[in-house]
């Protein structure tokens, strides 16, 4: 236990007056019956501190005790003795020392009875900077007590006289700033990245002058967000550590989705065995690390030939927005909708150094259950990084037009017009309305009577986008029929480039019947006048009857 100095206290006359009351009430002049009494006392405060050790580059806690040293001159009641032997009002005005920061100013204590009581703490921060050795803290002690109590003993309903005393008093507190080993951080660094996982790297440096031995670093993030493996704490040994010497530790990493980009705090301590074998705790370290931005990726020139009943292309551009370089990526289309089905949903790009650019591209074939106009398309980027992770990137969205449904070839009747009882050809022109080349297209011809064909298939070997191709089928029409319009049907075979085979959607065409020429009359009128001629016939018989 330390004590605390003293530098000031009652006066001298205070102290004399107080030793000649006390022998003139200790002497009586006569042997008379005294109304009156008196109680003497002092109430005597200093300062202990049971633990003034500190280290350079730490901020302590010191622990004071006030002692009241009360001294009885003179007895009586109970409560006059607790009031001669109180310090009451008590106040510790803290003050500065050189090469200290001192934190606190003024303690409150109030009342102190006889005894020791506390502790009040003094907070203060001693740089790394200062030498080891003693430093007294001034302390300016201010208290009140009551020095007598004049009182009445055969009536005490008569107010007792307080003789009260105030003290002001400088003592200063030792403090030993004590030579340990000491440690700072010098550099923290991560190349882990928002949303992944990596290394930390620590270099500490010893800038005691004692070499400690079995040292160990332990870590603390402050911030969930931050952590080591999932863990919040980390240690790792690097056993004899020297004076001036900076060792470089590293730790696993994890920063999650999450996480705002911005430095985070984390905490350490060195444990050790001192020179005398004395394990030890170096004074708490504390430094920042700031995880790298997530990885970031864009689109560009994303371009499609969606419609509707039909297969068609997404193609676009993707680019490694950095910070890091990809291998082993893929582009990755995440339909979200059961109207669009790609064959194939991966589309793997070459490795990508920041800023770097690969192209990609789907087959999408959208239903006929879907809804042309604007869609909103998904993608994301599977990728390792540098330390192996594998890793996705956050989505990446596209809004591409699909458009409505249209028949693969159009059709158009170049030669259609067949006489009645005759027979002629129908020439169509094929035109392919893709927007890729169709091949190995085969035409196959529908007809009802009137019309009858034995030659009801054509074939186009390829067919281009925008190419044309003729086609031609031998039709004939019955004798008697009546001059018009008569629908037939249409429809196609054909491959796609991937090799698929579809059938396109039937397609109405007219043939026109003409009234037939020459070659006698017309069956119908034959009948007419032969029914004209029987009639008459049978008008003559009648009459000559």
């Amino acid at each position: 236990m330390v004590g605390a100095s003293a530098l000031g206290g009652p006066s001298v006359n205070q102290r004399l007056a107080a030793v000649l009351l006390v022998v003139l009430l200790l002497v009586p002049a006569t042997p008379v019956v005294a109304a009156d009494s008196v109680v003497v006392g002092r109430a005597d405060l200093s300062l202990t501190v049971p633990d003034n050790r500190v280290a350079p580059g730490e901020t302590a806690t010191l622990d004071v005790y006030v002692v009241n040293d009360a001294r009885l001159v003179r007895g009586g009641p109970q409560e006059f003795e607790n009031r001669v032997t109180t310090a009451r009002t008590t106040t510790l005005d803290v003050g500065a020392v050189r090469g200290v920061d001192v934190v606190t100013d003024e303690i409150p204590v109030g009342t102190v009875p006889e005894g020791t009581h506390g502790p009040a703490s003094i907070e203060l921060t001693v740089p790394e900077s200062v030498p080891p050795g003693t430093y007294r803290l001034p302390v300016t002690l201010s208290y009140t007590y009551t020095s007598t109590v004049l009182y009445d003993v055969t009536d005490r309903s008569d107010g007792p006289e307080y003789d009260d005393v105030e003290v002001t008093k400088r003592v200063s507190v030792p403090i030993v700033v004590e030579e340990r080993p000491r440690f700072s951080i010098e550099d923290v660094e991560t190349d882990a990245q928002i949303g992944g996982s990596g290394r930390m790297s620590v270099s500490v440096r010893h800038v005691g002058s004692e070499v400690v031995r079995g040292a160990s670093v332990d870590l603390t993030s402050a911030n969930d967000d931050l952590t080591f493996g999932g863990a919040t704490t980390a240690e790792s040994f690097v056993g004899e550590w020297r004076p001036g010497e900076t060792k470089t530790v590293t730790f696993p990493v994890n920063v999650v989705d999450d996480a705002e980009l911005r430095d985070y705090t984390v905490t350490g301590r060195i444990s050790y065995t001192d020179s005398d074998g004395i394990s030890g705790t170096s004074n708490e370290l504390r430094s920042s690390v700031r995880p790298r931005a997530e990885q970031a990726f864009s689109l560009s020139g994303v371009e499609s030939s969606l419609r509707i009943d039909h297969e068609g292309t997404v193609s676009g551009t993707v680019t490694n927005e950095g910070p890091t370089p990809i291998t082993d990526a893929v582009v990755v289309f995440e339909p979200r909708s059961p109207n669009f089905d790609a064959s194939e949903t991966e589309f793997a790009i070459p490795d990508l150094a920041p800023g770097e650019s690969a192209p990609f591209g789907f087959d999408v074939e959208v239903s006929s259950a879907a809804d042309p106009g604007s869609r909103q398309l998904r993608f994301v980027v599977a990728y390792e990084n540098e330390d192996g992770d594998n890793l996705t990137s956050d989505a990446l969205t596209a809004r591409l037009d699909v458009a409505p449904e249209r028949d693969s070839f159009t059709v158009e009747a170049t030669e259609s017009t067949v006489r009645a009882g005759g027979s002629g050809r129908l020439v169509l022109r094929v035109t392919n309305a893709d927007d890729e080349t169709l091949s190995d297209v085969s035409a196959k011809l529908f007809v009802d009577d009137p019309i009858s064909t034995d030659d009801d298939e054509a074939f186009v070997d390829e067919l281009a986008p925008g190419d044309s191709a003729e086609i031609s089928f031998e039709v004939s029409v019955a004798g008697g029929t009546f001059p018009k319009a008569y629908p037939v049907s249409l429809d196609f075979e054909y491959d796609r480039p991937d090799g698929t085979t579809l059938i396109s959607d039937t397609v109405r065409l007219p043939i026109t019947v003409e009234e037939r020429r020459g070659g006698g009359l017309p069956v119908g009128l034959l009948v007419g006048l032969a029914a004209i001629a029987l009639v008459g016939a049978a008008i003559i018989v009648a009459r000559r009857r």
